[in-house]
Formats: structure tokens, sequence, C-alpha cells
């Protein structure tokens, strides 16, 4: 019941800020969606990607409520970055309801061969750059869980104004 309360809060203050977005020539300028990161060549959950060996070459792909949304290849680093395009609802929604992860398509093998028998897949759930999505610590007053909801609607909003919204994923994990 909350989160239906909150995902509506959400849509509500995404439409505002729908209708604060430029229009006219302004219009012209839609915002971008960027998600960039490195993808580590590790299993387990909650892998910290400065600390194991990085996944060259692995195919990428941002997967939001079900859908693939965009896909990609990391460079010999492991480093990655998805142009999305312009911020539609189509993403903007599923990342307000928590719905969007970075999913390592090629198998873990690929970059190491002790990793074979590992089942599941490498995947990352996303969020907006600057957007802790907790709702706790300063600034979000006596909100509880609303205040990181509203956070993460200024990010949209200073995305929608500032033209790119920056998107990183969380640490990796098997599923």
């Amino acid at each position: 019941m909350a989160a239906t309360k909150n995902l509506l809060i959400a849509v509500l203050l995404l439409l505002v800020a729908v209708i604060l977005a430029p229009h006219g020539a302004e219009a012209n300028k839609a915002p971008l969606a960027l998600v960039a990161g490195v993808v580590p060549c590790s299993a387990g959950s909650s892998i910290n990607a400065a600390a194991v060996p990085p996944f060259p070459n692995a195919a990428l792909q941002l997967v939001c409520a079900g859908k693939v949304l965009a896909s990609t290849e990391a460079d010999r680093s492991g480093a990655f970055s998805m142009s999305l395009g312009p911020a539609t609802t189509s993403l903007l929604v599923p990342m307000l309801g928590n719905q969007c992860k970075v999913v390592v398509v090629t198998p873990l093998a690929a970059c190491d061969a002790s990793l074979a028998s590992v089942t599941g897949t490498l995947a990352a759930p996303v969020q907006l750059l600057g957007d802790t999505g907790s709702g706790s610590g300063s600034g979000s007053g006596g909100l509880g869980g609303l205040g990181g909801l509203i956070g993460l609607i200024g990010q949209i909003v200073g995305g929608l104004l500032g033209g790119i919204l920056n998107i990183i994923p969380l640490p990796f994990s098997v599923v």
C-alpha cells in the first residue's frame, strides 16, 4: 500500500517535472540519459568493482521493467557507457520504482575460466548519480522513505533542466 502511494506521488511529481521542462525551441535539447560504470570479473554479491579484475568486452543490457532499453559492450578495461537517448517515461517510471538494472549477457567464464561453474547472471541495480535512495541522512527530515523519493525527483528535474541524467550501477551481484 505504501509503495503504491509512493509510486503515485512519484508519477505526479514526474508530471510536474515534465510540465516544467523547456518548451518551444528549448525542447529540441531533450535531456539525455546516460549509464556508465565498470563490470567486475567476479562472482558473489555486492561485488566491489575496484577490488577485483575488470570484465573486458562484456556484452551488457539496461533492463527496465522487463524491457531491454539499451545494449552496449564494455571496453578492454571493463568500462562501459550507454546513451539511452532522451529521458522518457519508459525509463523514468521504472527508475522511480527501482525496476532498472544493468545485466551482463556474456557468461562469467568469458572473463575467467574458473568461473565456468557459476550459475546465474551478473547484474546491478541502477540509480541516478547523487541519489541515495534510502530516504535517510541529511536533507530527508522526517519524511522517511518519501525523502529518498523526493531526492530522486529532484535528480530527475535537475537532469531535465540541465540536459543530462547520469545513471550509475550499484554493486554487481550474481542473481
